[in-house]
């Protein structure tokens, strides 16, 4: 019998919170969350930076702030120029810098420890990931691990969706999204999604869904738990303690991931990008990046 296209299963072993797989607790104990300020976009800023408070309140980490202006200006100017209130940024430490507004957050990230970069689109963007050029360019440069946020996106870190192809090299960044999770106290929400029977041919370790199950309510569950097991806790170093779920996609995958979005009520959607808009990896990432209902965590491999 072949799995339903909703499929839920859940992995034992985090049930019982078994010290098999690798903790994310090795990390260095300050790692800053930085939340990049758009000039001209109050509404962008804004979103940004209650994101980034969520973030940094979770995490226990310090919030600091960047601007970056074609020619240097004081602090005390940075808030008009992102047309906020100055009580917008009470606690948050700032940096103003002149050059490449991309360029300058990404050596931020390189020259301090970084647990996130957080960003707001833009209301009107007119980049190819629909989500304006600051965005854009952030993704596209940043090896740090990058939230974008819209304005009108509620603020809340309970359930996070992880969309996963069976592929081990996808598989292998996800440590920051299981250790925000456990963090967090939220649940993760795994998502199997693209062509599952193709994926062994193309690359060695991959793991497909089976096509036909004898007796599901004993193979989909151990299924779910070895997948769960071998992706999240083993390739991912997520840690065990988090509560997961796990549901197979059943079509195209960008309309999965964010059927499945919606479906769960996600309060956060990971994706891992392999840096390149025009395979068809790149086409999924574009799609969900734009339509998601939530935040978007980007974690590069």
């Amino acid at each position: 019998m072949k799995p339903a296209g909703l499929a839920e299963g859940t992995s034992p072993s985090l049930e019982r919170g078994d010290e098999e797989g690798p903790r994310s607790e090795a990390r260095p104990k300050r790692e800053r969350v930085l939340v990049a300020l758009h000039e001209g976009d109050p509404a962008a800023s804004t979103a940004a930076i209650a994101m980034g408070r969520l973030v940094a309140r979770t995490l226990e980490e310090p919030l600091h702030g960047i601007l970056v202006c074609e020619a240097k200006v004081a602090p005390s100017e940075l808030s008009r120029r992102c047309g906020l209130p100055p009580h917008a940024l009470d606690g948050v430490v700032l940096d103003v810098e002149a050059g490449d507004p991309a360029e300058r957050i990404v050596a931020s990230t390189e020259a301090h420890p970084t647990a996130f970069v957080i960003v707001g689109a833009e209301s009107a963007p007119k980049d190819g990931l629909g989500v304006g050029e600051l965005a854009a360019h952030t993704l596209e440069r940043s090896h740090a691990p990058v939230i974008v946020v819209r304005p009108e996106e509620r603020l809340a870190l309970a359930r996070i969706l992880v969309p996963l192809d069976g592929t081990p090299r996808t598989a292998s960044a996800l440590g920051p999204a299981g250790d925000l999770a456990r963090r967090a106290g939220a649940s993760l929400d795994i998502v199997l999604v693209g062509e599952a029977q193709h994926l062994p041919q193309a690359e060695p370790g991959a793991m497909a869904a089976p096509q036909y199950v004898d007796q599901p309510h004993h193979e989909w569950p151990a299924f779910s738990a070895e997948f769960v097991h071998r992706f999240m806790n083993t390739l991912g170093h997520c840690p065990t303690d988090v509560p997961t779920r796990f549901f197979l996609g059943a079509g195209d995958p960008a309309d999965e991931i964010l059927r499945f979005a919606g479906l769960l009520g996600s309060d956060l959607a990971v994706l891992v990008w392999h840096g390149l808009a025009s395979e068809e990896h790149g086409a999924v990432f574009r799609r969900v990046l734009r339509g998601a209902p939530c935040p978007v965590l980007v974690l590069r491999r």
